[in-house]
């Protein structure tokens, strides 16, 4: 079979043995002429016609030798051309040496190098055609190109590869214009044919020059001030801004080669990436049964998701949401065949519904992730507020003692901290709750989540539609900033909490620096090719009810200390308020529900400080 197909190799060569023969012929001949001016001795020619087409076997063997007959020389490189090279030169000097040895030389020793230069060059041109032909070298460009015109900013290897792609498709429609990078060595460089011609500064005079219709960034290590600082620059151009995916996420196919998407909240905001235990995840989950509750939500989902990657024997999503809930289903059904997905629809509030979803599951692992989180939604329900996010969590706690659940992960908020709002002060309780009703068994642990960037009905989902409609952007106050996380950062840390999780542990993320949020919506606004001012207006609404101007970190009375993980830490404050004081004050709120909004907040904000009552903790 071998032999076969060893013959079939050899059939499909046999052209370009023939062509590169005539090659090595015509090419002696060239250099014999070459060197008499024309007038070629008749020896010579004697000489030329035995002994030429033995050294042209010779190149022939060679080529064999160094693998030349199995490039495919459309997609050739530096490599190929290097073993063609070194097949050609060997010959060459084997002649040159052969020919030196011979007292009487009809074919003088020069006429040997001038042949074997003229082999290399036009084996080569041959060779290399039909990468011209099919587009995968750059292409040969005369005159000006038709379709929008981008300004590549960096010349590595990201920028490269964009600008080649655009080159060898022009039914895309776009044209690079030239690059721009930092490095003041390559200024004047060109590459794929299209020159460097300066640094970011130059970016709005040479947008001007050439009439660009695009920025794309292709800088895989550009950190968000460099992306806000580049959005910046070119505000006063109104020229939108593309992001180039890295050479690594094409790899992974993740993105597609000459790919150019839109800046994303994530390019905004800088944040590292996130490393967890892995081992440790899988022995926690790997075989056993998860539950989580708010599995249609923008964090739930993505828990489910990354739980689903350490195989567990079943993952149950408890949603009130029966569109999102059927979507997250079908999803990670089709991720997974041997992990059961079980969908459980209904809410926390409706106590029988949870101890039924936790009497079929009996997880060994429950993330609580359930909750209203829009502060002046609650502000103005608080009762909806105290009915979810306490009765809820409470009900979750309960029926996960009741099954004997290993552990409960609780998704706190730092509005829990100093709460000032209706839901800061409902998730202040659920942490109450968290550390009181845990114990040896049934381990409960709460984590204290910030803004989550891609959260639907977040500040930036909402923005992003504002700017889309034409603005105006509103945001609340001037001063307003917040702590962020992407979801796929929280979903990791979530995991790893999970693993460090004792009773009645309060954990906190490492939130990275604080962002202003009149900051943020200006990154937004020129991440469109608009001027913040002038080509649309940001607008002060004023704080809303409840509402801070700054996250807190830690409660009072609290103290943050660090774990086994660089990114989580443990919080450390006032001892508990007895449990039963707990219970009994929540069963009397839950009982005067009817005596109206201000009623229930006061009580709920009375509730959420039960523990700073407490004596302190040594």
């Amino acid at each position: 079979m071998r032999d076969l197909s060893q013959i079939k190799l050899f059939v499909r060569a046999l052209p370009f043995l023939a062509i590169d023969f005539l090659i090595v012929m015509a090419a002696y001949a060239a250099g014999l002429l070459l060197r008499f001016d024309g007038n070629v001795p008749g020896e010579s020619w004697d000489w030329f016609f035995w002994a030429v087409p033995l050294i042209g076997v010779a190149y022939l063997f060679s080529n064999l030798v160094f693998g030349v007959y199995r490039t495919a020389w459309q997609y050739g490189g530096l490599t190929d051309a290097f073993y063609l090279g070194l097949a050609v030169s060997l010959v060459t000097l084997l002649a040159f040496g052969i020919n030196a040895m011979l007292e009487h030389r009809p074919i003088p020793l020069s006429v040997n190098l001038i042949s074997g230069a003229l082999i290399l060059l036009f084996m080569g041109l041959v060779k290399l055609s039909p990468r011209l032909i099919s587009g995968t070298a750059a292409p040969l460009r005369f005159g000006p190109r038709a379709g929008r015109g981008v300004i590549i900013v960096g010349a590595g290897s990201t920028g490269q590869l964009l600008a080649r792609e655009l080159l060898h498709n022009p039914h895309w429609n776009y044209r690079p214009l030239c690059f721009i990078d930092d490095d003041p060595k390559k200024k004047g460089v060109r590459i794929h044919s299209v020159p460097v011609l300066g640094n970011r500064y130059d970016i709005p005079t040479l947008v001007d020059k050439h009439s660009a219709d695009l920025v794309a960034l292709a800088v895989p290590t550009a950190t968000a001030a460099s992306i806000h600082e580049l959005l910046t620059l070119c505000e006063s151009i109104h020229v939108p801004v593309r992001i180039v995916p890295p050479l690594d996420a094409i790899v992974s196919g993740k993105a597609k080669p000459g790919e150019m998407r839109e800046v994303t909240i994530d390019d905004l905001i800088d944040r590292d990436e996130v490393g967890i235990d892995l081992a440790l995840c899988r022995e926690m989950i790997e075989g056993k049964s998860i539950l989580i509750t708010g599995a249609a939500g923008s964090i739930g989902s993505e828990l489910a998701r990354r739980v689903l990657e350490f195989k567990p024997a079943s993952l149950h999503l408890l949603d009130a949401n029966e569109g999102g809930l059927h979507e997250l289903r079908v999803e990670l059904s089709q991720r997974s065949e041997e992990c059961q997905i079980k969908p459980w629809m209904g809410g926390i509030n409706d106590k029988n519904k949870v101890f039924q979803s936790f009497e079929a599951a009996r997880p060994h692992l429950v993330f609580h992730s359930a909750a209203y989180k829009h502060v002046p939604l609650l502000e103005e329900n608080p009762d909806q507020g105290f009915l979810v996010n306490v009765i809820g969590t409470l009900n979750v706690f309960q029926a996960a003692r009741h099954v004997g659940t290993q552990k409960v992960i609780f998704l706190s908020s730092h509005a829990a901290m100093n709460p000032s709002s209706v839901m800061g002060a409902t998730k202040r309780i659920g942490e109450l709750l968290a550390r009181s009703l845990g114990d040896e068994r049934t381990k409960i642990a709460a984590v204290r989540l910030a803004n989550v960037i891609d959260s639907r009905g977040g500040v930036m989902s909402t923005f992003w539609r504002q700017i889309q409609r034409g603005g105006p952007v509103s945001v609340t106050h001037p001063d307003v900033a917040r702590y962020f996380l992407t979801v796929h950062e929280v979903a990791s840390l979530i995991l790893q909490v999970a693993t460090l999780a004792e009773t009645g542990n309060v954990f906190v993320l490492d939130v990275g620096e604080e962002i202003k949020i009149a900051d943020l919506a200006e990154r937004m606004i020129r991440s469109k090719g608009f001027e913040p001012g002038r080509d649309m207006e940001i607008v002060f609404t004023g704080l809303r009810p409840g509402e801070k101007l700054r996250d807190d970190l830690v409660g009072e009375g609290e103290a943050l200390q660090p774990t086994s993980h660089p990114k989580v830490f443990a919080a450390r404050g006032p001892a508990l308020c007895p449990s039963d004081d707990l219970l009994r004050r929540i069963a009397e709120t839950e009982m005067h529900l009817a005596r109206g909004p201000d009623a229930v907040a006061a009580e709920l904000h009375a509730l959420a400080r039960l523990d700073l009552s407490a004596p302190t903790a040594t």
